[in-house]
């Protein structure tokens, strides 16, 4: 049986992915599943103002590289793996952050 991934999630991520966690078929389908509600979640969480954006729109604005680390977060959690989930959410968020002091110099 095929999984269908999301679009915006890079397949070479995905499969490196799905490798390294091993994850089965049912768990590619959960993660995906889980990460596409996630966006969906955060699209309909916008302000007033950001109403006008479409789903799709909303999509397509987050960067490749977010996709590939919710989709591995969620396989994380799919495993039992809730620290190493946190640990990657977290040194994601200090890395964007750096990245983003950086960018403001």
């Amino acid at each position: 049986m095929t999984t269908v991934l999301d679009t915006h999630l890079p397949l070479a991520a995905a499969a490196e992915i799905i490798s390294s966690l091993g994850l089965n078929s049912a768990q590619t389908r959960r993660a995906n599943r889980t990460m596409q509600r996630i966006v969906y979640r955060a699209w309909t969480r916008r302000s007033r103002a950001k109403q006008a954006v479409t789903f799709e729109e909303f999509a397509d604005a987050v960067p490749e590289c977010h996709w590939s680390l919710m989709f591995e977060v969620c396989g994380l959690v799919l495993l039992g793996r809730d620290t190493e989930a946190c640990a990657l959410i977290t040194a994601a968020r200090h890395l964007e952050a750096s990245h983003t002091v950086r960018g403001a110099s």
